[in-house]
């Protein structure tokens, strides 16, 4: 009855409205929104927010026009009715708020252009120069945007804008860390339900740690460390909304230890968990210019693939704008 209902609800959804609708053939928390059109019209908007409930991943496909920056991240707004507005409009005067570390767009200074590309005169930069940091040339680096951070609070929602692609490479892998959760069995929920784990952004970021294909291995040396740093997070996180279940979020590159384990044993356990029951749900979104994506940051891990994949192409320019959309809803961890 229930499949009935379900696929009645999706003939719906793609006569009533100017867009139509597929979801991910591996990922049921993946929806994509083809032909959709700009402006948008109030009850497509109010549509999209109830698709995003249930689907925390939205790719938009085959739009009829590329965003500036300033409407991309308008756009995004739509998704979050706890968005920081105020830090939106005076970036500045809101520190703790995420404003992006990288080259930024001067009238929109929480969007980021990303990837490989060189070009002068672009959205009011006067000479852009973006290229992919080290650690993600040759590595996978599982992560959910700010989670750890000191200061700043985990966005809600991530945003990309594929501006230009290469022919091969510059995809994106996510997974969904309800649906890592979900597939845990009795033994491996009673061992993880309090673990809690040891984490420093600043070893990854100083290039500290050398990585695998799981995303973890050691830092280099074993004295260099930052202890004022270290933040503790758990392991399995709460439901937010009606909409979600328990979810795993696990950020591999960043984890000092797991509370009450060695080193070594951290080591072990970690690569032993990615392998048997995170990676097996890993998903790849092959990008297409164009694409604009929206998803919760607080729901996926995710990683840009491996950047050596497209670089020594010769049509290996890749642009995207990416924002963490700055909001009010805290995330208690």
């Amino acid at each position: 009855m229930l499949k009935i209902l379900n696929f009645f609800t999706f003939i719906f959804l793609n006569c009533a409205f100017a867009y139509n609708i597929n979801v991910h053939p591996i990922e049921k928390r993946c929806l994509y929104v083809n032909n959709l059109n700009f402006p948008i019209k109030y009850n497509d908007l109010l549509e999209l927010k109830n698709l995003f409930n249930k689907y925390p991943l939205l790719i938009f496909r085959n739009c009829n026009k590329k965003l500036s920056p300033k409407e991309f991240i308008d756009f995004l707004t739509i998704f979050d009715e706890d968005c920081d507005k105020e830090a939106l409009e005076n970036p500045d005067k809101y520190p703790k708020q995420m404003l992006q570390p990288f080259d930024q767009f001067p009238d929109c200074k929480h969007v980021a252009p990303r990837g490989n590309f060189v070009k002068n005169d672009f959205f009011g930069i006067r000479h852009i120069n973006v290229k992919p940091s080290n650690q993600f040339i040759s590595n996978y680096v599982w992560h959910t945007d700010l989670l750890g951070h000191i200061e700043k609070n985990p966005g809600l929602i991530t945003g990309f804008h594929i501006i230009k692609t290469p022919s091969i490479g510059g995809d994106t892998d996510f997974i969904s860390g309800e649906t890592i959760y979900e597939n845990l069995g009795e033994k491996q929920l009673k061992l993880l339900n309090n673990t809690k784990l040891i984490i420093n952004r600043k070893n990854f970021a100083f290039g500290n740690k050398i990585m695998d294909y799981s995303g973890s291995y050691r830092i280099k040396d074993s004295d260099f460390k930052f202890p004022e740093d270290d933040i503790q997070v758990p392991l399995i996180f709460s439901p937010e909304t009606k909409y979600q279940k328990h979810k795993v979020l696990i950020m591999p590159s960043f984890i000092e230890t797991i509370r009450g384990c060695t080193i070594i044993q951290t080591d072990q356990k970690i690569k032993y968990f990615m392998k048997n029951f995170v990676l097996p749900h890993r998903f790849s979104i092959q990008w297409k210019e164009g694409d604009i994506c929206v998803f919760n940051n607080r729901c996926f891990i995710h990683s840009s693939t491996p950047a050596r994949n497209y670089l020594e192409l010769n049509d290996n320019e890749r642009l995207l704008f990416q924002t963490f959309l700055p909001t009010k809803k805290l995330f208690n961890i």
